[in-house]
C-alpha cells in the first residue's frame, strides 16, 4: 500500500500498489486508461497535491505524473511553450529564465505541475491582464476517459477549450500543455502600509490609483493590528539600465517575493502559538512580531526577475491552511467588514484568535475558462490563513466563515477552501455555466471514470 498526503498533511488516504501507476509516456498512459475503462474502474490523477481539499482523492486507479516531467519546445517567435504534465512551475520559470523569457502567472509555490494548474483555480493578483494560469493554456494533449489521444487547442477541438481551462482532472488525462509565454521584464516591488478603516473608507480612490500605477497588487490584512499591507508590483521596461543590483541587497529577504509566511511571518507565529495562550496575550505577540516587519517593509524597495518568485517548498514547509473566497469588487468592502467582524467575535466570544492575515488577492474579469474564478467581474479575495489545520475552533470558524461568504455573494476556490468548496462553489457560480460544463464533462466521460468523490458530491444536484 502506498499512503497519498496532500500539502499540509491534513488528507491521506492509502491505495494498493498495484492501483498505484507512474507512466512515463503518452502510451503508458493510454494502456492505464484503457485497462481502467474495461475493467469499470475509477481513474484519478494526481499532481504535487498542493490543494487543501479533496479534490485528489480517489478510490480506483491513481496516476501520478511525475515521470513526465520534460520541457519539450520553446517556440521563441509565437511566444510559447509545450511542456509534459509533471513539470513544474520553478522548473519552467529556470528553465525560461535562461532564455529571456518568463510563464504567463507565476505563482509564489513553485512546486505546482503544470499539467495540474493548467486547469484549476491557481491564480495570482493582476490588475492588467488575467491572474489565471490556466487562461494562458493554448492547448492540451488528452488521454481521454477511453484511452484515446485527442488534441484541443485553439486550432483543433477548440470549442472544447475553455472546459479544458478548467478540467479538475476530470476530463481524461492532460499529458502535454502548451502555454503562452512572454518576454522577460524586470517586476519592481515597494510596499503601503495603511490602517484597515483608512483603506475601506477610501476604498473607491485606493482602488484606482493602484490600478492606474502598478501591474499587480497583493494584499495582506492583519485584523488584530487594523493594518493591511500592499505589495504593488510593476513590471519595468527590460531596455532600462538600473543603477543598483537590489535583489543582491535584499536576499534572502525578498528575492524569494518576501516569503511572507513560509519564511517571515509564519516562523515567528508558531513559536507564539505553540505556548497556547488566550486570545488577549495572543493579540499583544502577534502584535510584537506583525509590526516590525511591517515597519521595515514599508521602506523596501526592489526589483527582481519575475521567474524568481516560482519557490520550491520541502515537504514539511510550510503546513499552514488557506482559506479562500472570493468577491466582486463591488461587493468586497462588505465582505472585508463582515469578515473582520467575524474574526472579533471568535475573539471575544471563544477566546480563538487568528494569529495569521488575510491575502488579498486582485483577479481581472476573464472568461477565458469556464469555471473562471473573475467570469462576471473584477474579483478579489479573502483569503484567512491558520498554523493549526486541526485547531477544531479553526473549523466552527471556517463553516461561520462560509455561511457570511454566501451573504456576500462569495465564491469559494475549489482547490483551497475546505468545507467551502465542496458545499457552496456550485449554487455560487453561474448556474448556465455550470450546467454547460456539466454537460461536457458527461460527453467526454459518459461512465463517470474520473468523476471522484469529491466532485461527486461538489456537483451532486446537477448529475
Amino acid at each position: 500500500m502506498s499512503t497519498l498526503t496532500n500539502w499540509n498533511e491534513e488528507i491521506s488516504y492509502e491505495v494498493d500498489d498495484v492501483n498505484f501507476k507512474t507512466p512515463k509516456t503518452v502510451e503508458d498512459v493510454q494502456a492505464v486508461v484503457k485497462r481502467a475503462c474495461e475493467t469499470d474502474q475509477k481513474v484519478t490523477v494526481i499532481g504535487a497535491m498542493h490543494s487543501t481539499t479533496e479534490c485528489m482523492v480517489g478510490t480506483g486507479v491513481i496516476i501520478s505524473m511525475k515521470n513526465m516531467a520534460r520541457v519539450l519546445s520553446i517556440d521563441k517567435e509565437n511566444l510559447t511553450v509545450t511542456v509534459q504534465a509533471a513539470v513544474t512551475l520553478h522548473q519552467l520559470a529556470e528553465h525560461l529564465k535562461e532564455l529571456g523569457l518568463q510563464p504567463p502567472v507565476i505563482l509564489e509555490w513553485g512546486n505546482f505541475q503544470i499539467g495540474a494548474i493548467s486547469g484549476t483555480h491557481a491564480n495570482d493578483s493582476s490588475m492588467r491582464r488575467s491572474g489565471q494560469f490556466s487562461s494562458y493554456v493554448l492547448g492540451v494533449k488528452l488521454v481521454t476517459p477511453t484511452g484515446e489521444i485527442m488534441e484541443i487547442s485553439e486550432m483543433k477541438n477548440a470549442e472544447y477549450l475553455p472546459a479544458i481551462r478548467s478540467h479538475f482532472g476530470l476530463f481524461g488525462v492532460v499529458c502535454e500543455v502548451t502555454v503562452r509565454i512572454f518576454n522577460t521584464q524586470p517586476l519592481q516591488v515597494d510596499f503601503q502600509v495603511t490602517e484597515i478603516d483608512s483603506f475601506l473608507d477610501h476604498f473607491t480612490d485606493e482602488l484606482k490609483s493602484l490600478k492606474e500605477a502598478y501591474d499587480q497588487v497583493f494584499g495582506v490584512v492583519f485584523p488584530n493590528t487594523g493594518k493591511v499591507l500592499l505589495q504593488r508590483r510593476k513590471f519595468l521596461d527590460p531596455t532600462v539600465k538600473r543603477p543598483v543590483n537590489l535583489e543582491t541587497l535584499l536576499d534572502p529577504i525578498e528575492s524569494r517575493n518576501i516569503s511572507l509566511f513560509g519564511g517571515l511571518f509564519l516562523p515567528l507565529v508558531k513559536a507564539g502559538t505553540a505556548l497556547h495562550p488566550s486570545a488577549p496575550l495572543a493579540a499583544l505577540l502577534n502584535n510584537a512580531t506583525v509590526e516590525l516587519p511591517l515597519k521595515i517593509l514599508s521602506h523596501v524597495t526592489y526589483v527582481i526577475d519575475p521567474c524568481q518568485r516560482a519557490v520550491l517548498y520541502k515537504e514539511d514547509e510550510p503546513n499552514f491552511e488557506f482559506y479562500d473566497w472570493m468577491f466582486a469588487e463591488d461587493k468586497w468592502v462588505d465582505a472585508l467588514r463582515a469578515f473582520l467582524a467575524l474574526a472579533d467575535r471568535f475573539r471575544r466570544e471563544k477566546d480563538f484568535f487568528m494569529p495569521l492575515p488575510a491575502l488579498v488577492y486582485f483577479i481581472k474579469q476573464d472568461q477565458e475558462s469556464l469555471l473562471s474564478r473573475s467570469r462576471n467581474a473584477n474579483m478579489m479575495a479573502i483569503d484567512p490563513e491558520y498554523p493549526d489545520p486541526k485547531e477544531p475552533l479553526w473549523k466552527e470558524f471556517r463553516l461561520a466563515f462560509n455561511e457570511m461568504a454566501m451573504e456576500h455573494g462569495g465564491s469559494p476556490h475549489m482547490n483551497k477552501t475546505r468545507f467551502g468548496a465542496i458545499n457552496h462553489f456550485a449554487k455560487s457560480h453561474d448556474q448556465v455555466i455550470i450546467k454547460k460544463y456539466l454537460q461536457l464533462r458527461k460527453q467526454f466521460d459518459p461512465n463517470d471514470l474520473f468523476l471522484n468523490p469529491y466532485f461527486q458530491t461538489t456537483f451532486k444536484d446537477y448529475l
